[in-house]
């Protein structure tokens, strides 16, 4: 998918919507309200009706439209055009910021501080009595490192791909701030396969849930600050074992970033699914593994299905593998600011689907959706990245 590279050109030069309606039928958020006002045929239409109109007609409309959106990118894929509301909506957001934009920004540059600190404070928090409150209470806790899996697959035997392999790990702002033991969880599997695993380069966010809010110049400032780590590292494989960071990285080769020849091909070779790595691992069960096991493919650089794969392959019957094309956890970025209650009720709808029992648990490769989806799990159902569950 483009949509996280916004480099598309101005409203102008994109193909006119034709309202075929075939992006309805993956529209997670359309399949969860059944409005059809929120639908990306509905944006591409308003979009084109503000042609011309008064600019402050022009602005109401374009803050209220760009505010309404997952930034799943599910309706590019559908589109005959390839049209992208993503990236409409954030050249809108761009030309007409609003408040959620400006708060987006103050989370993402600073989470290094506000992450922890809200995360902690959240567990002190008594319920409001108030859903919106309580809701952004629960995403908060959600964030937290505590509960979290415990370990039920044993690393029982080691490949050597990785042997004379330089790899520099990718970690993304919610193992860099508030769950770190993913990081680790990833340095030694990369390490038990041989890897020679370099030291934290100081990442910045991967840039795209900002370039999503139409928040390009920020983007492209962290996009550069994250290009020059690479450098300064030497520039070995740069690998992420989130999918949301992996996608917004892997479209930075398609980006003006100034490459040096040959740097957006070294940059690209690492960026592959994380459980391609995880496949050259034997791994054996452990009786406190749950009975069933969930699930969760990301909208984000799910690439051919190898997460799907490689946890069949260890998990066998245990794993329950059941997806729709219109499914998504929900998340949407800046959705959670301009529009809460449409975030919640995607995530629910997910969680309904895949109807965890207690003692089950849900797996993703992506950072974004584990935060999401534990937010709103029932009790009694672990939600975590596939690498929790590893026992090194």
């Amino acid at each position: 998918m483009r949509h996280c590279a916004h480099d598309g050109g101005p409203e102008k030069t994109r193909p006119r919507c034709i309202l075929c309606g075939k992006c309805l039928e993956v529209c997670p958020l359309y399949a969860a309200t059944g409005r059809e006002e929120l639908s990306p045929k509905a944006k591409f239409f308003l979009a084109q009706s503000m042609e011309g109109k008064a600019p402050e007609l022009t602005e109401k409309i374009a803050v209220e439209l760009a505010g309404k959106c997952l930034s799943c990118g599910k309706c590019e894929k559908a589109c005959p055009f390839g049209l992208c509301v993503p990236e409409l909506l954030s050249d809108l957001k761009a030309a007409h910021p609003g408040i959620e934009s400006k708060l987006w920004k103050t989370w993402v540059e600073k989470a290094r501080v506000l992450w922890p600190f809200m995360a902690t404070l959240s567990r002190f928090s008594p319920r409001f009595g108030i859903k919106r409150l309580d809701e952004m209470m629960g995403d908060l806790r959600a964030m937290g490192s505590r509960p979290r899996i415990e370990p039920w697959l044993r690393a029982a035997g080691w490949g050597a791909c990785g042997k004379g392999r330089k790899a520099l790990l990718f970690p993304g702002c919610v193992a860099s701030h508030v769950q770190r033991h993913w990081t680790d969880a990833a340095r030694r599997l990369l390490e038990g396969l041989g890897f020679e695993v370099l030291p934290d380069a100081g990442f910045q966010c991967c840039g795209c849930t900002l370039g999503h809010a139409g928040l390009k110049d920020v983007q492209r400032e962290m996009q550069l600050a994250n290009l020059n780590a690479w450098r300064g590292a030497g520039r070995p494989e740069l690998l992420s074992f989130c999918a949301t960071c992996r996608c917004g990285l892997r479209s930075y080769a398609s980006r003006d970033l100034g490459w040096q020849p040959g740097e957006a091909e070294q940059w690209l070779k690492g960026l592959v699914p994380f459980a391609d790595f995880a496949r050259h691992v034997r791994f054996e069960t452990l009786a406190s593994a749950p009975a069933r096991v969930h699930y969760h493919t990301p909208c984000h650089g799910a690439g051919g299905g190898q997460d799907l794969d490689f946890l069949r392959s260890a998990l066998g019957d245990r794993l329950a593998a059941r997806t729709r094309k219109n499914l998504c956890c929900g998340f949407g970025g800046s959705l959670k600011l301009s529009a809460p209650e449409l975030s919640s009720q995607v995530a629910q709808r997910c969680i309904d689907f895949y109807g965890p029992g207690p003692g089950e648990q849900i797996l993703t490769g992506c950072s974004g959706c584990v935060i999401q989806l534990r937010a709103h799990a029932p009790q009694g159902v672990g939600v975590g990245h596939w690498l929790e569950v590893i026992d090194f």
